[in-house]
C-alpha cells in the first residue's frame, strides 16, 4: 500500500470548522435509561424537507419517504382520493395530470447511488466492501472505548479521547496502514487540518465527505453527537462526534492513498464532478407529490373533525366541575381523557406537558444514580431529595440500600471471573430456579413505589429553593395550562407511564421526551408545591387565588393497562374524601372503555373486561413480550386550544393535546413557551416515528429479538452487528402483518391569533425552520374556521 496523496505541514485553515458543520447535519441519540424520541432530521431544519431528502440520497443512497409500493397501495385501497392527489400536485408545484402521476410511480425504481466516497471505490474482498469493514472496525472500537459498565474486561480510556484512542488501536489492520498512521497528528484538530489539505476537497465537499462518512455510521455517530449536546447542556465542552469525524476522515485519506491508479481518477472525477454534492431528479418531485396526498388524505378527515360543531366555552362553564384532571399532552392521554369526560360532567380534562415544569433531577435514597426527570432537550435546575421524615431513618435505608446492592456486586463480578464462569451456575443454579419459574408464568410482579416525600434544592450549591423561586415553579405550572382561576375542589395532576418487564426499549414507551421516566415524581412535587400555604399566599400576590377548598393531588396512568392510580390516596381528608371516591369510580370506568378501544389494535377483542384487563396486566410482567403498547404509534397532529375546541371529538389517540386559552395570554409569552418546547417536542417524537417506518434500515432499531445491550444502557446492536441501532424497534410499528404507524408530518393547530402566532415565528428560528421548511403543517382555528399557514401567508385549511 502506497501514500500516493500528498502530506502537507499541518497549519491553520477552516477544517475544524467544516467538520463541525457536518456533525450538526447529525442528529443527537440518548442512552437506554433516558431515552427520548428524536427527529433524526433534526440537523437538517434550516433546509426545505424535500432538498435535505435529495441530499441524504446522494450522501447515504436513502432519502425519507416509502417505497413507490406503498402509495400505489394507498391509491388503490382508496386512501387517497383523485382529489387529494391535485391538490397536492398543486400545492408541490407540479403540474401533471393525475393518469401521468400514476404511470410514472408504477415505473418508478429504486436509484441506485454510490457515494462518492474513496472508501466505496475500494473492490469489494472476501469479507466485504472497505466501507463497510471500516465502519464494522469502528463500531467494535467505539463499543470498547464507551463502555465502562457492562464488558468483561473493561478498556482504560480515562484520559484517553476517542481520536488518539483509535491512534493507538490504529495497527496494519484492514486499510489501516501503521506507515499512514503515523504520520497523523496526535491531536484531532491538527489531524483534521492535516486531512483537508491530503484530500482533494474544497471545504464545501469537505463538510459533505464528512457527513457521509457520518451517515454510514449513524449510531455511533448518533452517540457522539449526543454525548456533546449532554455535555453542552452543563456547560461542558466535549467534540466526541468531531473526534469521530475526524477518525473517519482519516480512514478515507488511508482508502485514497490505497486506490489504484485507474480507480483513484474515477473517484477525483466523482468528487470534482460534485457526487456528494445535492443533484435534483425529476422522481424526487414525483415522491413527494404522492406522499403530500397521503398527508392530505388524512388531514381532510381531520379537518372534517373538528369543524364538527364542538361544545361551546358558555355551555361549559355553565356547570361547575368537581374535578380538574390535568394529563400529559401524550396521544394516549387522549383516549382515557374522552372516555373519562364521557363517564361524569362533573370532570374537566386539560393538557400539560408531563413533566409539570419542573426541571428536577430525582435523588432516591440508596446507591442508584440521580435521575433526570424532564425533557432531554432542557438541563435540570433543581434536585429533589427524598426522604423519609429524619436524617436518622434516611442514614438507616441508605445502609441498607447500599449493602444490598455490594452483594449484588459481588455477584457481578463473580459472573465474568475467569474460574467462576465454569462453577458458578452449578453452586447458584438452584438459587435462581424460583426465580425463572415465577417469571415464567408472569409471577414477578413489582411492586409499584408509593409517592415520594422530599426536599427541593438547587442542583449546584445545594441551597433549598427560596419562596419566591417555589411560587415562580406554580405559577409557571398553572400559566402554562391556562388555569389560573375558577379551580375545581380537586385538582388531580396525572403523570403518566409504562410498566413491562425485561425490555431495553422500556423508556420509549414510558415517556417520549422526558428522558424514559414515568411522572408520578413530578405531578407528586407539583402537588405538593401547590398545597403548600406559603406558595400559595405567593401566587395570590400575582393573581392567581387557589381556594382552601381545593385540593391538589397526584395520579398516574399506566399505558399498559390504562389503570389510573391516585398517588397519597389515604392522606385525602374527610372534606374531599366523597369526590376522590367518585373519582376513582370514574376512572376505573374510563380506564375499562379505553382498553376496549385499544383492544383491536393488540390482538384482543372478544374479551370480556375483566379478562382484558387481566391480559394487559400480563403484559406487564411478561418476560418475552416484545409489544407490550404501541407507545406513541401513530401520532398525526397536536392541538394548542381550550378543550372545548376537541371535547367529544374522538381523535383515535393521534393528537398530542395541550390546554391554551387566548384571552389569558396578552403577551403571547405563554404561546412562545409552548411553541418552542412541547411543539418541538411533539416533532422529534413525530419525525422519530416517521424515521423508523419510511427508513427502518437507517433510522430503526431493527428487529427487537435480536437486540444486544451495549455497555448497559448506551444503547442496542442488532445481531452480530456493531454500529448502534437508534430509532423505535420494528415491532413498536409493526404488528407481523401491517404497519401501527402512518408515516405523515405533524399537523399543528393552535388557537391564536395570526399575528400572535407569526410573532413566535419571527422571534423563534428553530420553530420558523420547522414551519417554514416544511418539517411540520401549522394551522390556526378560531370561530371562523381553519387557516394553514403557507409561503408566509394564511389561507383556508
Amino acid at each position: 500500500m502506497s501514500a500516493t496523496i500528498r502530506v502537507p505541514d499541518v497549519g491553520q485553515n477552516q477544517a475544524v470548522d467544516q467538520v463541525a458543520m457536518a456533525c450538526e447535519r447529525i442528529a443527537p441519540s440518548w442512552p437506554l435509561d433516558r431515552w427520548i424520541a428524536v427527529n433524526p432530521w433534526w440537523g437538517h431544519r434550516h433546509q426545505g424537507i424535500e432538498e435535505a431528502a435529495i441530499e441524504l440520497v446522494s450522501r447515504r443512497g436513502q432519502g425519507m419517504l416509502m417505497a413507490p409500493e406503498f402509495y400505489l397501495e394507498a391509491w388503490h385501497g382508496g386512501r387517497i382520493r383523485e382529489s387529494d392527489l391535485i391538490a397536492a400536485a398543486e400545492a408541490q408545484g407540479v403540474d401533471r395530470p393525475t393518469q401521468l402521476l400514476l404511470e410514472q410511480l408504477s415505473r418508478l425504481r429504486q436509484r441506485d447511488v454510490k457515494p462518492g466516497l474513496a472508501l466505496s471505490h475500494i473492490q469489494p474482498s472476501g469479507d466485504g466492501d472497505a466501507l463497510s469493514q471500516t465502519t464494522q472496525f469502528l463500531g467494535l472500537l467505539c463499543g470498547r472505548y464507551f463502555d465502562h459498565r457492562q464488558g468483561q474486561w473493561l478498556t482504560n480510556t480515562k484520559g484517553t479521547d476517542l481520536y488518539r484512542y483509535w491512534l493507538s488501536m490504529a495497527g496494519p489492520r484492514g486499510l489501516v496502514s501503521k506507515a499512514l498512521a503515523a504520520q497523523l497528528p496526535d491531536d484531532w484538530q491538527s489531524a483534521a487540518d492535516f486531512l483537508a489539505k491530503a484530500l482533494p476537497y474544497t471545504p464545501d465537499q469537505l463538510t459533505a465527505a464528512v457527513h457521509a462518512l457520518l451517515l454510514h455510521l449513524p449510531g455511533w455517530a448518533s452517540w457522539c453527537r449526543g454525548e456533546d449536546w449532554r455535555a453542552s447542556l452543563d456547560g461542558q465542552p466535549s467534540h466526541l462526534c468531531h473526534q469521530l469525524a475526524t477518525v473517519l476522515l482519516a480512514c478515507e485519506w488511508m482508502a485514497a492513498s490505497a486506490l489504484p491508479a485507474d480507480e483513484r481518477a474515477k473517484w477525483q472525477q466523482a468528487v470534482s464532478g460534485g457526487q456528494l454534492a445535492r443533484h435534483a431528479h425529476g422522481d424526487d418531485a414525483l415522491v413527494w407529490v404522492w406522499h403530500r396526498a397521503y398527508e392530505m388524505a388524512w388531514q381532510r378527515q381531520f379537518r372534517d373533525c373538528l369543524r364538527r360543531p364542538a361544545k361551546q366555552p358558555e355551555e361549559l362553564a355553565s356547570r361547575i366541575p368537581e374535578v380538574q384532571a390535568a394529563f400529559c399532552i401524550d396521544v394516549r392521554s387522549e383516549v382515557l381523557r374522552r372516555h373519562l369526560e364521557s363517564a361524569s360532567a362533573k370532570i374537566d380534562t386539560l393538557g400539560v406537558a408531563g413533566f409539570f415544569g419542573l426541571p428536577v433531577m430525582h435523588q432516591k435514597l440508596g446507591p442508584s444514580d440521580d435521575e433526570a426527570r424532564l425533557p432531554g432537550l432542557l438541563a435540570p435546575a433543581y434536585r429533589y431529595v427524598d426522604t423519609l421524615g429524619s436524617l436518622s431513618a434516611d442514614l438507616e435505608r441508605n445502609r441498607r440500600l447500599d449493602g444490598r446492592e455490594q452483594v449484588r456486586e459481588t455477584v457481578r463480578h463473580a459472573k465474568y471471573g475467569s474460574l467462576s464462569t465454569f462453577t458458578l451456575v452449578e453452586t447458584t443454579g438452584l438459587a435462581w430456579a424460583w426465580k425463572l419459574i415465577r417469571d415464567g408464568l408472569h409471577k414477578n410482579r413489582k411492586t409499584r413505589e408509593t409517592a415520594p416525600e422530599g426536599r427541593l434544592f438547587h442542583r449546584y450549591g445545594g441551597d433549598p429553593l427560596s419562596d419566591p423561586e417555589r411560587v415562580n415553579l406554580a405559577e409557571g405550572l398553572l400559566r402554562s395550562m391556562s388555569l389560573t382561576g375558577d379551580f375545581a375542589p380537586l385538582l388531580v395532576l396525572v403523570g403518566h407511564g409504562a410498566h413491562t418487564d425485561n425490555n431495553p426499549n422500556q423508556a420509549g414507551l414510558a415517556c417520549g421526551a422526558c428522558g424514559g421516566k414515568n411522572g408520578d415524581v413530578n405531578a407528586s412535587i407539583a402537588a405538593q408545591l401547590l398545597n403548600d400555604r406559603c406558595v400559595r399566599a405567593g401566587l395570590a400576590e400575582r393573581g392567581i387565588v387557589l381556594p382552601e377548598s381545593t385540593l391538589v393531588v397526584a395520579a398516574e396512568h399506566c399505558t399498559v393497562t390504562d389503570q389510573v392510580r391516585l398517588l397519597g390516596e389515604t392522606a385525602i381528608p374527610a372534606s374531599h374524601q366523597r369526590i376522590a371516591n367518585e373519582l376513582l369510580q370514574c376512572f376505573e370506568s374510563a380506564s375499562a372503555a379505553t382498553r376496549r378501544e385499544r383492544a383491536g389494535r393488540l390482538g384482543l377483542n372478544g374479551h370480556s373486561d375483566e379478562d382484558l384487563l387481566k391480559e394487559l396486566n400480563k403484559r406487564t410482567q411478561n418476560w418475552a413480550e416484545v409489544r407490550p403498547e404501541w407507545g406513541l404509534a401513530n401520532n398525526a397532529a397536536m392541538i394548542i386550544a381550550p378543550r372545548h375546541r376537541s371535547r367529544s371529538i374522538n381523535l383515535a389517540g393521534r393528537c398530542f393535546l395541550h390546554e391554551y386559552r387566548p384571552e389569558l395570554d396578552d403577551t403571547g409569552s405563554v404561546l412562545s413557551a409552548l411553541m418552542s418546547a412541547p411543539m418541538v417536542v411533539a416533532n422529534w417524537i413525530n419525525l422519530q416515528y416517521f424515521g423508523s417506518v419510511t427508513q427502518p434500515s437507517l433510522y430503526g432499531a431493527g428487529n427487537k429479538l435480536l437486540h444486544s445491550v451495549v455497555g448497559g444502557n448506551i444503547g442496542v446492536v442488532e445481531g452480530n452487528g456493531t454500529d448502534l441501532r437508534i430509532g423505535l424497534p420494528w415491532q413498536s410499528v409493526h404488528d407481523g402483518e401491517r404497519l401501527r404507524h402512518e408515516p405523515m408530518r405533524l399537523t399543528v393547530v393552535i388557537d391564536a391569533p395570526a399575528e400572535r402566532i407569526e410573532q413566535v415565528l419571527q422571534a423563534q428560528d428553530d420553530v420558523r425552520a420547522l414551519v417554514e421548511n416544511r418539517w411540520l403543517w401549522l394551522w390556526r382555528v378560531d370561530d371562523s374556521g381553519l387557516q394553514q399557514y403557507s409561503d408566509g401567508c394564511w389561507v383556508a385549511a
